[in-house]
């Protein structure tokens, strides 16, 4: 029997990367208007406004901040689960299996953190 190890260390880099921008912009605004420290926002407001902030959702940081979160944990989610399928005349089997790689977990527990936070946002700001 033949072990064949894939390393897909660039997916991972690639989830992070996607994942940062919102995860930045979360934590810079719940230090303004949450504690009250507004110093790392108002740093970096400048260099988002030019990046399209207070723009209409289009090709600027605004899609990144949305779906960057969940491009990323499709790419952690490629590498976890392992589906099989198998059809017959008789039956059909589907399995489902979660590898136990723990910066994969990792990240996509931190997507799922920021897709919440996110989402609970959306809900709160418009009811």
């Amino acid at each position: 029997m033949e072990t064949i190890n894939h390393r897909y260390h660039w997916l991972n880099a690639a989830s992070l990367m996607l994942l940062f921008p919102a995860a930045y912009f979360i934590a810079i605004s719940v230090l303004k208007y949450g504690l009250g420290i507004a110093a790392p926002f108002d740093a970096s407001y400048p260099m988002l406004e030019k990046m399209g902030i207070r723009e209409n959702l289009g090709w600027n940081i605004n899609l990144l901040i949305l779906f960057g979160p969940v491009i990323s944990l499709l790419l952690s989610a490629s590498q976890i689960l392992h589906i099989k399928w198998y059809f017959s005349k008789d039956q059909f089997q589907f399995s489902m299996t979660i590898r136990r790689k723990w910066f994969p977990l990792f990240t996509a527990f931190l997507d799922g953190l920021i897709l919440a936070t996110l989402f609970t946002y959306l809900v709160g700001e418009n009811l």
